[in-house]
Formats: structure tokens, C-alpha cells, sequence
């Protein structure tokens, strides 16, 4: 299987690069939050990984599509006193089917 890497938002740090430490004061006497670099990301808040390409394609789907033209198909069914449906909600984009 091939996979390709790409850079996320760092898991550890949520993205932000930096962790809080402590509220520390200063030299007036104001109180302030000391922060430290995300040891995980190296202060980037980016972590390198691993994907397949099948999730990469996706990951690259779902940011270009916005979903936005969607409508709805399938229907109830009624057989032998049970009741079920198969309706899908599907984006006229990219033709994807949604949760």
C-alpha cells in the first residue's frame, strides 16, 4: 500500500505550538501565563504522519467540495409489517454519499 506524508495539526499542543507551564508574576507585579514549545511539534504546531493514498484522496475531497448543492434520495419501504428506509443524503458536486 502506498502512503504519503503530510503535515496536520499537532495532536499534543492542539495546534497552538505552545504549552502552558504557570501563571508566573513579573517584576511590577502583574500576573502573566509562561508557555513552553510543544516538545511533540518542536513550537510548529505541525506533526508530520503517514496516510494512505485512498485518505489522502479524501482529505483532498472533502476540502475542495463544501457540500453544498445536497439533496436526498431513497425512500421508506414497507414489507411483511416491517418499516425501513435506504435514504441517503448525496452531494451533487462530487457525487459523495453523506453520513
Amino acid at each position: 500500500m502506498m502512503k504519503v506524508r503530510i503535515l496536520d495539526r499537532c495532536e499534543f499542543c492542539d495546534g497552538e505550538a505552545n504549552i502552558f507551564v504557570c501563571e508566573d508574576v513579573d517584576a511590577n507585579g502583574q500576573t502573566f501565563d509562561r508557555y513552553r514549545p510543544c516538545e511533540m511539534c518542536h513550537g510548529s504546531g505541525n506533526l508530520a504522519k503517514w496516510v494512505s493514498l485512498a485518505d489522502f484522496q479524501n482529505e483532498l475531497s472533502e476540502i475542495q467540495c463544501h457540500h453544498v448543492n445536497t439533496s436526498y434520495r431513497g425512500g421508506y419501504h414497507f414489507s411483511a409489517g416491517d418499516v425501513w428506509d435506504d435514504i441517503q443524503e448525496v452531494c451533487h458536486s462530487c457525487n459523495k454519499v453523506l453520513g
